[in-house]
């Protein structure tokens, strides 16, 4: 409405006008041109003199060359100020009613923001883009009563003396678009939850990597919008302190939102390269037993062959590992702790490294998802016949029905596979899945969440931008690397079962970590790890024997041991001559087995691993038995206890194992710890994610 009004340039005059001087008989009249009745003491402007000079006294006739008034104010800025005053009065109002709806639109807007960012860490997709759809609606109302109250006019016009004014329009449009798009991605992923399994089971992989796609145009087009709103937001901080406010947020954020889109698209990019290849795509399952512990999870028993072409399943072949075992020409030392019980280091060992990407990477493929066929997938198809089997799976039964098929079912014969009931169970297991309800499908997928939360499933990819987003969304299994400036403590147990049957199913674990943190900035932990071999009353041998673990305890590299009780005299070393048999070495087990120096005084061994100090030793358990390992280190002196310094405890969960954690850390003397208000914080968990990362602030008394 205001670009209707017939307003022109604005024009600026300027003038100077003399100041009075405190002089005797100096006037700014002068007095020759003054009439001899000429009423000195009435002040005059310059246009009420002029009328009396030249209006009242006609008589005085002095001729004096006329010279040209400076103007005072140009004709047209007393016209621009008038239409602006009237611009002002019709608007006012409607702008002061937006100003204080817009108030009440972004405090809403930040209400639902908030709902969306819970929603989306619980993978609640539905809730999200509701929120994300009002947020879109409320901005795109804001945007028209902007425009319909005459305030985009308006920022038009001040720009040309606040030029800072002309980006509110700008701004807003970014915003709403920002929306839009943000929407276009909710509603995306709320499709591929819904559907992604049918895609791919009913060979619509198009329509999956076409929603993929669609992602990641959006995701690029906010990349651009979240640069020119960041660019925008340093423009309008001058404006207000709400702005400024504002503008801070938008700086403080932006680098980390920046790295997070850029990350995103690489890895829907990557993902997208594989899923359209024209050449068939083979992702390699591991299936980790946790009820025979290994370092990265469990026994890997069986493995699946997952073939896609172009986002569509093709096949699904599940084996056994000892297939390909037998197939495996090379000839690599195994581990020490496993030439007791092998002399060839084959596939089925390959995860002995507590990081799993180390050990996907010696498996050589990587691991898309470790429990496909887990209860969880089973409980929401209800119970599978196996006719062949004469065998009804369902939630309650799946593990230890599948185990004693395996160890002493019907294809537990020479030259048979005995892991043939999984290759038997997964097409049916697959069909099932095309089955089930949204319902269905959202718990699953929330039961997955959880899985993945805790460690129980890990994936890794090979691929550098897939492996980068997995790591960073905590599901990789990797093990955290410490930074040069931490200022903290960490720990990790790691259990090897080394032929103790399936014992670990029925063995649950307590950890119990307490630490003394000394004024010159030392810790003294005492550890103590207990261990319970409950079997239930079970009769399988497997549920039976004796639990023989090596166990590792992973610290900072500056860790010293002081005391070291509970555990077992190391078995007597295998005999083979390795060298002369031909074999080689291993390099990345190599590097830690060259560090690992034997204590004769705590009969363990010391050395390193991912960045960390371990200690490790044999820690066997009798069935129905309960024991405990106890251990006493210090650190090295490093830490900043001065106050208002933070200090960071990580603890990192075993996959597989059951275990629970009791830390508690007293702070130097003099000090308290900011979160308990106490000199001694406490934390406990009976179910452990993956990393437990404990943040605390000391303060002085």
């Amino acid at each position: 409405m205001l670009n209707r009004l017939p307003v022109k340039p604005l024009q600026i005059w300027y003038f100077k006008y003399m100041k009075r001087v405190p002089r005797k008989n100096i006037s700014r009249i002068v007095a020759d041109v003054k009439p001899p009745d000429f009423d000195k003491t009435e002040k005059y402007s310059f246009f009420n003199f002029k009328k009396q000079i030249v209006g009242e006294n006609k008589k005085i006739v002095r001729k004096r060359k006329k010279s040209k008034p400076t103007p005072i104010i140009n004709k047209s800025i007393w016209a621009t100020l008038l239409i602006l005053i009237a611009v002002l009065s019709v608007y006012s109002f409607d702008i002061f009613n937006f100003k204080n709806n817009a108030l009440g639109a972004f405090q809403y807007i930040y209400n639902e923001a908030v709902k969306t960012k819970l929603a989306a860490s619980r993978l609640q997709t539905e809730s999200a883009a509701e929120s994300l759809k009002s947020i879109n609606k409320e901005i795109g109302d804001i945007k028209n009563e902007a425009d319909k109250s005459g305030f985009s006019g308006l920022t038009y016009l001040l720009g040309g003396l606040i030029p800072a004014v002309k980006e509110i329009p700008k701004a807003l449009d970014n915003f709403y678009i920002l929306s839009q798009k943000t929407l276009e991605i909710a509603q995306d992923i709320n499709y591929l939850k819904a559907n992604s399994i049918d895609l791919v089971l009913n060979k619509k992989g198009n329509e999956l990597t076409g929603a993929l796609e669609r992602i990641n145009q959006n995701i690029s087009a906010i990349e651009n919008l979240n640069s020119e709103i960041n660019t925008q937001s340093r423009k309008l901080a001058s404006l207000t302190p709400q702005m400024a406010s504002f503008s801070n947020v938008i700086q403080k954020n932006y680098f980390d939102v920046s790295s997070g889109l850029y990350k995103t698209r690489n890895f829907i990019a990557a993902a997208l390269s594989i899923l359209k290849s024209p050449e068939n795509q083979h992702f390699l399952l591991l299936f980790q037993n946790p009820s025979e512990i290994r370092p990265s999870g469990g026994f890997l028993g069986s493995f699946g062959d997952i073939s896609l072409s172009q986002g569509s399943l093709k096949e699904i072949k599940v084996d056994d590992i000892y297939n390909a075992d037998r197939q495996l020409n090379l000839k690599i030392i195994p581990p020490a702790e496993l030439q007791g019980i092998t002399t060839k280091w084959g596939a089925r060992d390959a995860n002995w490294f507590f990081d799993f990407p180390a050990s996907a990477q010696k498996v050589s493929y990587m691991l898309e998802n470790s429990e496909l066929f887990s209860k969880d997938s089973v409980k929401f198809q209800g119970p599978i016949e196996l006719p062949t089997y004469r065998l009804t799976i369902s939630e309650k039964n799946f593990l230890e029905t599948v185990q004693r098929e395996v160890e002493a079912g019907q294809d537990k014969k020479p030259g048979q596979n005995p892991k043939r009931i999984l290759s038997a169970l997964a097409p049916i297991i697959m069909e099932k899945l095309r089955g089930i309800s949204p319902e269905q499908k959202n718990e699953f997928i929330s039961k997955l969440a959880g899985h993945l939360k805790q460690k129980d499933i890990m994936i890794y990819a090979n691929n550098p931008d897939l492996e980068n987003l997995i790591t960073d969304s905590g599901i990789a299994g990797n093990v955290y690397s410490l930074p040069d400036n931490f200022n903290g403590d960490y720990m990790a147990v790691v259990n090897a079962n080394i032929a103790g049957g399936k014992a670990d199913a029925v063995i649950s674990q307590q950890i119990t970590l307490k630490s003394k943190i000394l004024n010159d900035g030392n810790v003294i932990n005492d550890l103590t790890i207990t261990r319970i071999y409950d079997n239930q009353n079970k009769s399988d041998w497997w549920y039976n024997a004796t639990d023989k673990n090596y166990i590792k305890i992973l610290t900072p590299p500056d860790a010293t041991l002081t005391a070291f009780t509970g555990n077992d005299k190391p078995p007597a070393k295998s005999n083979f001559n390795y060298s002369k048999n031909g074999y080689l070495n291993d390099i990345d087990l190599q590097a830690i087995e060259q560090t690992a120096i034997f204590s004769d005084k705590f009969q363990n061994w010391i050395g390193q691993e991912s960045g960390k100090k371990f200690f490790g030793a044999w820690f066997s358990l009798p069935k129905n038995k309960t024991k405990t390992l106890k251990a006493t280190y210090e650190l090295g002196g490093n830490l900043d206890m001065s106050d208002g310094k933070h200090y960071q405890f990580i603890f990192e969960k075993q996959s597989g194992v059951e275990s629970s954690l009791e830390y508690a850390v007293t702070a130097p003397d003099g000090y308290i710890w900011k979160e308990s208000g106490k000199p001694i914080f406490e934390f406990n968990s009976q179910q452990l994610n993956a990393r437990e990362i404990i943040d605390l602030t000391i303060q002085r008394q």
